[in-house]
């Protein structure tokens, strides 16, 4: 095989996609949110947050080995959860966003 079809075969880099919401924001979780072992104080599958509890995003990231962002939200009491886009809502009730689409 030549250099040039073997080098067309190597993945790039894909840089992290765009977080939908911003440091900051007053959430609420869209679902109950349960340790997945990764909280240290709480036990393996203990309820974290309800769904409906009020928060706000601490801190955004990155899944490691991923690029998927993750929401670092603290709710009542000062827990804090790492949370997917899919288990938070805006607070105040407007739409998710839409990386590189301005409203």
């Amino acid at each position: 095989m030549s250099d040039a079809v073997t080098e067309a075969k190597k993945p790039g880099f894909i840089p992290p996609r765009e977080p939908l919401y911003d440091w900051g924001l007053a959430v609420t979780a869209a679902v109950d949110l349960h340790n997945d072992g990764s909280h240290p104080n709480a036990e393996d599958g203990a309820l974290l947050a309800p769904k409906g509890t009020p928060g706000i995003i601490v801190r955004i990231g990155h899944a490691e080995g991923t690029q998927i962002p993750v929401y670092l939200v603290e709710f009542p009491a000062g827990v804090v959860v790492g949370c997917l886009e899919e288990e938070i809502t805006p607070a105040d009730g407007r739409r998710r966003g839409v990386p590189g689409v301005m409203d």
